[in-house]
């Protein structure tokens, strides 16, 4: 524990203000605080620079990660107990671990009129301050001391290069979906090019609308001429027509264009996904990727529909500008003044709501993620008598929600009542003026009608130009947010042996350790070695949490592994396009799914065309045909979230036939068949034994029956092979593995 006296007296070059970086995901507090700290003591970085410093889980990181990743860096890290007088006295800022879950960069104390505000910097929300009370409660909360982590650069902090060890860092305009959505405008560019020729062309007529008005009064009917009356108002006409014909299709043109552009990003998007490694999904809230595809339409709609948009009220305001010029020169300069009081007015907002947006982000993905497990797991809230607890939690998360909402329609209603009252003085003071022009006998009634006209036709694109900056502001957020899938790097990068090009006999694990991601996990595998002969069954047994299937998953290469520490044959692992491996692989994972679709869809979704006779056999082998044959439409019957409901039996049973319908040379079962009674079971297993022959099978169980027929048995126990061998000899060893099967698997005495 460091002593307040000592931190006082250090000295080290640090900037004014302290620089502040949002969080661009729930768990990216402590990196976007890191990299506060870093900028304000004089090193240029930004958040994709410190992520590569730490490990993610999906609780984001500790303190104890945060000090690891400092002392990377050149920092000296200390954590200290601290009351919030104490805190005021340190004159730099320091990260505090606030409400228990969260990390945020206390930045200074100010005193007021006896009261003492906190300046934060919580990168969930942007620059706050806080008052004393409200700052106690959430930093301290029943404690007398709360917990701040001091960092003190070192002379090792001036020779450290802070290089991005993370994702690639992308300029705005550079980043894909940009990129493509500009590259599908070029390859598109004469729909898009008609289209705007025909926005011009209703342009033009609205642009004309004005003067027909200003003929038809001073010229028509001032001068009682009828005849001049007809034949501006025909001319109107004519106009108007031009307009809503021109607007109709360049509005359908750019609508089929969108959709068009709308299915290739989706898809574009959807297959970044596919290629991210599992530890990428490891590390985040389902809901919050879900966000990432609405952050997408977001981007979408700004460059399809938000650009020309722009370019239209930017022409409607420099030509009916001009207009109001030519009518009148004072008219114009105080419509000309309030409108840039309106942008002024407008501008003050965009901070507080770029925090706001943030905030609201964060909390409607936690909100999301807990309404999606509320649904997903109702039975289990019933049977334990959960449902207060649960309901009050989601209930707690919607307040605070409702909180950054009210606090967001409070602001925008700030704002629109501002540009509102600003916009009738505008009107106002036009009319005035006019009028008093009128009676002067400078302009004649026609220019007033006319100036009434274009003040009309340049409130809304001045509508569409404040709106534009807040939407820009959006989509920047979003771009930066979606930058995290497509930045990430690729499960298939830097690895070019295509398998389904090689036929692989011997499958040799040699020193396998792993661990999760996250600095201070534990280990799951500690220095472990065997073989996977070529068409052996290799059984995997041992103890809940002796890591069965993170063995399993590390053969199906879903995380990387240290070199060699996985051969197929002579070939690493890690050299392996794991997409070309999995194809040769048949897999029953023991968290398998059932997809929304028709049995033989679920079976066969990784084929698109259905070959029915080795479907059947499939649902034979796995007996999945005893309950297939009495479904309405038995194969066609559908099934999963939209469908009919499974027993799990039934799932396992659709699981196995879909690694069985693959008709792999590799097999890979994961408790393949624990929701199923013995005797079901034992049916299966006697079809599946004939299945193996000629193939190489893994099993993952705890039943004496799917094991004891293996060619070897691997004992884990706590990470480590502590046995391997046939059924009878671990038997008559008497060691662990009789122990475990004893007492898990029913063998007697």
């Amino acid at each position: 524990m460091l002593k307040l006296q000592t931190l006082l007296k250090r000295p080290y070059n640090r900037s004014k203000n302290l620089p502040f970086f949002y969080q661009l995901t729930s768990t990216d507090c402590a990196a976007a605080c890191m990299c506060m700290m870093v900028n304000y003591f004089g090193k240029k970085a930004n958040l994709n620079h410190i992520k590569g410093y730490f490990e993610f889980t999906r609780n984001g990181v500790s303190i104890n990660d945060i000090i690891d990743a400092s002392e990377k860096m050149g920092f000296s890290a200390s954590v200290i107990k601290v009351t919030s007088e104490e805190l005021t006295t340190i004159p730099f800022p320091v990260i505090l671990y606030w409400k228990q879950d969260h990390f945020l960069v206390y930045d200074k104390a100010k005193q007021s009129n006896g009261e003492t505000t906190f300046h934060l910097a919580d990168p969930a929300y942007g620059k706050v301050k806080v008052d004393k009370e409200s700052f106690e409660n959430e930093w301290k909360g029943a404690n007398d001391k709360g917990i701040a982590i001091v960092l003190q650069p070192t002379e090792k902090f001036d020779d450290v290069v802070i290089e991005n060890k993370g994702n690639t860092i992308i300029k705005p305009l550079d980043s894909p979906i940009i990129t493509y959505v500009k590259s599908f405008l070029v390859k598109n560019k004469v729909k898009y090019g008609i289209a705007i020729i025909l926005l011009v062309i209703s342009l033009i007529a609205n642009w004309s609308i004005p003067f027909i008005f200003q003929k038809i009064i001073d010229e028509g009917v001032m001068s009682n001429n009828m005849n001049m009356v007809y034949f501006f108002l025909l001319s109107q006409v004519v106009l108007f027509i031009s307009y809503f014909i021109s607007d109709f299709f360049s509005r359908l043109i750019l609508t089929k264009f969108n959709f068009s552009l709308s299915v290739n990003l989706k898809e574009n998007l959807l297959f970044k996904l596919i290629k991210l490694p599992v530890s990428y999904f490891d590390t985040r809230l389902n809901t919050e990727t879900l966000q990432r595809i609405n952050d997408q339409n977001k981007i979408q709609t700004y460059m399809t529909w938000k650009g020309p948009e722009l370019i239209i009220s930017t022409l409607n305001i420099l030509i009916f500008g001009s207009i109001l010029l030519y009518y009148n020169t004072v008219v114009f300069a105080s419509y000309f003044v309030l409108s840039v009081a309106s942008f002024i007015w407008v501008f003050l907002f965009l901070k507080k709501r770029a925090v706001l947006e943030y905030a609201m982000f964060l909390k409607q993905s936690e909100n999301s993620n807990h309404i999606y497990e509320f649904i997903m797991n109702m039975p289990e809230i019933k049977v334990n008598n959960a449902q207060k607890n649960v309901v009050n939690k989601i209930t707690d998360i919607q307040k605070r929600l409702n909180d950054i909402e009210l606090r967001s329609l409070y602001l925008n209603t700030y704002q629109l009542i501002g540009v509102n009252v600003l916009t009738k003085i505008k009107e106002i003071v036009a009319i005035g003026v006019c009028a008093y022009f009128i009676i002067e006998s400078q302009i004649t009634l026609g220019v007033l009608i006319s100036i009434s006209y274009v003040i009309g036709q340049l409130t809304g694109p001045m509508n569409n130009i404040i709106s534009f900056v807040k939407d820009t502001q959006d989509a920047k957020l979003s771009n930066d947010r979606i930058n995290d899938i497509y930045t990430t790097k690729q499960e298939n990068e830097d690895k070019n042996i295509d398998l389904s090009k090689k036929s692989i006999s011997d499958i040799h694990i040699k020193d396998l350790s792993f661990k999760y991601p996250g600095k201070f996990s534990p280990t799951i595998l500690n220095d472990i070695s065997f073989d996977i002969k070529k068409n052996t069954v290799t059984a995997i047994v041992g103890a809940s949490g002796s890591g069965k299937t993170t063995l399993l998953k590390l053969l199906l290469s879903f995380y990387s592994v240290n070199a060699n520490a996985i051969s197929m044959d002579t070939i690493d692992m890690n050299d392996i396009i794991p997409a070309t491996w999995r194809k040769q692989c048949g897999i029953v994972l023991q968290d398998g799914n059932i997809f929304s679709g028709s049995v033989a869809e679920n079976i066969t979704f990784s084929e698109e065309n259905i070959d029915y006779d080795r479907l059947e056999k499939a649902c034979e082998i796995s007996c999945a045909s005893e309950f297939i044959d009495q479904l309405p439409m038995r194969y066609n019957t559908k099934i999963g979230n939209s469908g009919l409901q499974l027993s799990g039996g039934q799932k396992q049973r659709i699981l196995i036939a879909r690694a069985v319908y693959k008709n792999p040379s590799f097999i890979f079962l994961d408790e393949a068949t624990s929701a199923l009674d013995a005797e079901n079971e034992k049916k299966i297993y006697n079809n599946l034994e004939e299945f193996f022959k000629g193939r190489t099978v893994v099993v993952i169980a705890h039943r004496l029956s799917t094991v004891k027929n293996a060619d070897n048995i691997l004992v884990l126990n706590k990470g480590e092979i502590v046995e391997q061998g046939k059924h009878e000899k671990l038997v008559s060893n008497k060691g662990y593995y009789y122990n475990l099967i004893k007492n898990q698997l029913e063998l007697g005495d």
